[in-house]
């Protein structure tokens, strides 16, 4: 056999220790992930086979180990669980945190993640969609939604795009997580991908022909699975829109497999006895129904594309407050106002003596009379705010700020509540359909409350709106008179300009408007209650034979003083308007709504295990490599199970397989002693200090010559066909955990051994390790990592301090 079958890519030195997780190869690229403790702290870091990093992250500033990681089907993004426990989403460009997954629960240690594909079945003779609708349902929200134009897009203050962000593959790089500026109810939504368009929302990066693109759907109606240590398995549609948390009892799980086109999965449990690690034969079968239909998803669209519109509600809400009130960087614009008093007021008191000045009073004088008393007309000579400068950087300020506000209200926030308005509707809907979407438990009486809040909002923007573009016009008023009157005071000029202002307009805005404006209204004080009828609307109902009927009222009358009585207006009472706190408990609410819903998955879950445990032998001095594929239907399971040499007896890979059906298992082994011929035809034994499954045939070894310094190597062993005999069966009983397996076979070769005259069937023979193939590494390794993917087939090699890592091609050799 040729010595060198496997060809070697790299060798690098790495600066810190590190180790590998089961899944650090990517599937489809030439990467690794490998994590390393400094500080006390995990870090993640992604490299290349060729030896060259390139890049490495903190995941979280809570982080103090990795737990587990798993790749997402299109190969673009990695979940990595850490502990204490926290689930997040990041780049593969850079490593940059893509999003933070909530978990349904805070304690526990996660102990394993899983992200499985859905293979979708192809139709021969699909219905051509001749209306491209999408799969979106004619009527729904969502398919008025796309009729309607795009609201206008808002920048987000996080998205910084640097040098490095574009050109990530240019060499290494270290980053430290980015600090989020989303809000916790907003980050917390259970929601899929972020899919602006779908909420007639126009996307920041968005390309000029969507049409033009293909959209890749790799990651669509994928499972994302978290399991912990305490036996809880949540489950994550898209890897992103949580479905439901199974609790399974006080155990961890070493491996979870999913039926590729269906929503079904087995797991295998591990729980602790005294201090041993005890994993069960036979699987637990987890089927979730609801996952076959389209209502999870449907329900998990309406979620996401509320969750868009609050959180553009609440941007638009806050720029506008920021503009008006001011935020940590800016000085808002009604501070201009009282800031202009402030300093008149100081004027009368300092400088002229008055104990209690009134300067309002002074200005409303100088414009009824003309006369303007001597501190004011000191002030309109010489102060610095009086300036031309002065006077035009506080109309442009204060004018971009109710103009901003204005358009904000009409052309964002009231149609972006109208459109969340929508979809509160459809989810109300629902939540009178109880005999199909029980299951999601949406609260009608909360839905109601939303909308109810939602039409508050929309009330508010237009009023605001309206109130808005009245201010701007008595404040233009405003400064037109204050120009008169500082020109007026100025000797220097030798005409005085004419009258452009309109008196009543300009004291409207000296007794509202000046000192702090009615606008603060709508971001200060309590949370809007109000109803329509509290502002003097007629309380007319929705309905069209309602509405009819107050029509023809109106009209019977006949009379012009019936019309006016009909629509009378009343004097606005002084309400509550606070839209930024209308807001915030409209977004906690709106959460709820969608929070109770998303168990609905689990909530139809079908559970199915055993309670059978099994024989302590003591003997635990043993490694496990486990992997699951679906044949003919069935699961279809092998194990790869190691147990080192000792004093009494040989070393041995015991490797099993396990067949599932849908009520039967049955399992075999074959028994591999550890050792192999060498050139000469001798018996060489060796010791296996790793091994993983390597693709549906080959599995990957690590192993060394036992008492010689013949170096480290890697192989590989064929184990799809070893001549698997059935498990002997003790009193009709299989073993109920792994770890008896091996020793069961064990039991079954000795006896075979002592007692020749059984029949032939029966006997359990140990073969001799046969390599396909196999070289001498030029690290002394003990950790391993593969992946058999065509086009990918490598594996990665760790030394035992975990600074060498080679990259083995085990396609290609040395010729």
């Amino acid at each position: 056999m040729d010595t060198e079958s496997f060809s070697s890519i790299a060798v690098a030195q790495l600066a810190t220790p590190s180790h590998f997780m089961p899944s650090a190869c990517c599937p489809d690229k030439d990467l690794v992930l490998l994590i390393s403790r400094v500080g006390g702290r995990d870090r993640m870091g992604l490299w290349t086979l060729s030896g060259t990093k390139t890049w490495e992250i903190d995941p979280s500033p809570s982080t103090e180990r990795i737990m587990a990681c798993a790749w997402s089907p299109d190969g673009q993004s990695v979940a990595v669980a850490q502990h204490p426990a926290s689930l997040t989403l990041h780049s593969l460009q850079d490593g940059h945190e893509e999003r933070n997954i909530p978990l349904p629960f805070s304690d526990g240690t996660i102990t394993g993640v899983w992200w499985f594909r859905h293979e979708k079945v192809v139709d021969t003779n699909p219905v051509p969609d001749i209306f491209k609708r999408n799969d979106v349902i004619t009527g729904s929200s969502h398919s008025i939604l796309r009729n309607l134009p795009l609201l206008e897009s808002l920048q987000e203050s996080s998205q910084q795009i640097t040098a490095t962000n574009i050109f990530a593959f240019q060499g290494s790089q270290t980053q430290s997580a980015r600090k989020s500026s989303i809000p916790d109810v907003v980050k917390l939504w259970p929601t899929l991908q972020n899919d602006p368009l779908a909420a007639s929302i126009d996307a920041v990066n968005r390309s000029i022909d969507p049409a033009l693109d293909d959209p890749d759907d790799t990651n669509i109606d994928s499972l994302l699975v978290i399991a912990d240590d305490l036996g809880r398995v949540s489950f994550y549609l898209d890897g992103a829109y949580l479905t439901g948390t199974l609790e399974l009892g006080p155990q961890s799980f070493t491996e979870m497999f999913k039926d590729p086109q269906h929503p079904r999965l087995i797991a295998h449990s591990e729980t602790d006895v005294d201090g041993d690690k005890i994993s069960s034969i036979e699987p637990i079968r987890i089927t979730l129904p609801l996952l076959e239909t389209r209502k999870v998803r449907d329900f998990a669209k309406l979620s996401t594309t509320a969750r868009e519109l609050i959180w553009y509600i609440i941007r638009v809400v806050e720029e506008m407050r920021a503009v008006w009130m001011g935020s940590e960087t800016n000085t808002g614009a009604h501070e201009l106002g009282p800031k202009w008093l402030r300093s008149l007021e100081n004027r009368q008191k300092t400088q002229f003596g008055q104990e209690e000045p009134r300067p309002i009073l002074d200005l409303t004088k100088l414009l009824v009379t003309g006369r303007a008393s001597e501190p004011l007309s000191d002030f309109l000579g010489s102060g610095e705010q009086m300036s031309e400068r002065g006077l035009q950087k506080w109309e442009s300020t204060v004018t971009e700020a109710l103009v901003k506000i204005r358009d904000y209200s009409e052309k964002r926030l009231a149609p972006a509540c109208q459109r969340l308005y929508l979809v509160l509707e459809e989810a109300r809907g629902w939540s009178f359909m109880p005999n199909e979407y029980s299951l999601f438990e949406i609260p009608s009486v909360l839905v109601q409350q939303c909308m109810e809040a939602t039409a508050r909002a929309i009330l508010l923007a237009a009023w605001l709106a309206a109130l808005a573009r009245r201010e701007n016009s008595r404040f233009k008023e405003f400064i037109a008179w204050l120009r008169f009157e500082t020109t007026s005071a100025n000797p220097a000029n030798e005409t005085v300009p004419p009258l452009r202002h309109d008196i009543l307009e300009v004291n409207q805005y000296l007794m509202q408007g000046l000192e702090g404006g009615s606008i603060d209204k709508w971001f200060s004080g309590q949370v809007p209650v109000f109803s329509p009828q509290d502002l003097g609307l007629p309380n007319y109902s929705l309905s069209l034979e309602a509405t009819l009927q107050e029509a023809r009222k109106v009209l019977e009358e006949g009379s012009e003083l019936g019309i006016k009585t009909a629509l009378q207006e009343k004097e606005i009472p002084n309400v509550e308007r606070n839209l930024c706190a209308l807001v915030d408990e409209l977004a906690g609410n709106c959460r709820q709504v969608f929070d109770r819903s998303t168990g609905a998955a689990t909530r139809s879950a079908r559970v199915r295990s055993t309670d059978r445990k099994g024989k302590e032998t003591g003997n635990r001095n043993i490694s496990v490599r486990e992997r699951t594929i679906m044949q003919d239907g069935d699961y279809l399971r092998h194990l790869a199970i190691h147990r080192a040499a000792t004093s009494e007896d040989r070393a041995f890979l015991c490797m099993v397989r396990q067949r599932f059906g849908d009520n039967e298992m049955a399992v075999s082994a074959a028994l591999l002693e550890c050792s192999i011929e060498d050139e000469e035809g001798g018996e060489v034994e060796m010791d296996i200090v790793g091994a993983e499954f390597f693709d549906d045939e080959s599995l990957v070894i690590i192993y060394r010559p036992r008492d010689q310094d013949g170096g480290t190597f890697i192989g590989t062993i064929q184990y799809n066909d070893l001549g698997y005999k059935e498990v002997q069966r003790e009193g009709h009983v299989t073993p109920a955990v792994r770890e008896d397996l091996i020793q069961s076979a064990l039991q079954r070769l000795k006896a075979g051994e002592k007692d020749t005259e059984k029949p032939r069937a029966e006997q359990l023979d140990a073969g001799k390790i046969e390599l396909e193939g196999k070289r001498r590494l030029g690290v002394r390794g003990k950790e391993l990592v593969v992946n058999g993917r065509s086009g990918r087939r490598v594996a990665c090699i760790l030394d035992e301090r975990g600074t060498g890592l080679e990259s083995i091609d085990m396609e290609g050799s040395d010729e």
